[in-house]
């Protein structure tokens, strides 16, 4: 098994089998563990935490690429927004401090994203009219 192609798959079709047969794993587990607080506490975490690192790879290949060619502005300041008012809404509700503390993540990762923008010297006008 080379790791390195996993991605690379050769069908479709075998790229549907396997969300299917992953999806179907996962909901076996998570059928199994429903009473473990334990391992419902972890599943919400890494949900919360993948969630926040949804903006990472597009921070990653700006750096790669020393542009943010092709990248809507309005989309990012939009995803910012969202996160904001999300993030705001778990402080105010006192949820647990994964929520907040991930909200505050995706908000950093997006704001880095607009600094990026701004350094690689993207024509604002163009991307935001």
């Amino acid at each position: 098994l080379d790791l390195r192609y996993f991605w690379k798959w050769s069908a479709f079709e075998d790229y549907l089998l396997f969300c299917f047969g992953f999806t179907v794993l996962c909901a076996l587990v998570t059928l199994l563990m429903l009473d473990s607080a334990v391992f419902v506490e972890t599943l919400g975490s890494l949900a919360v935490l993948f969630e926040a690192m949804l903006g990472l790879p597009q921070l990653l290949q700006n750096i790669h690429n020393h542009s943010t060619r092709g990248m809507s502005v309005k989309m990012v300041l939009l995803w910012t927004a969202g996160d904001v008012f999300k993030t705001t809404y778990f402080v105010m509700n006192e949820s647990p401090s994964q929520f907040w503390v991930c909200g505050s993540v995706q908000i950093l990762i997006d704001v880095a994203i607009l600094l990026q923008v701004l350094y690689y010297g993207q024509d604002m006008r163009v991307k935001l009219g």
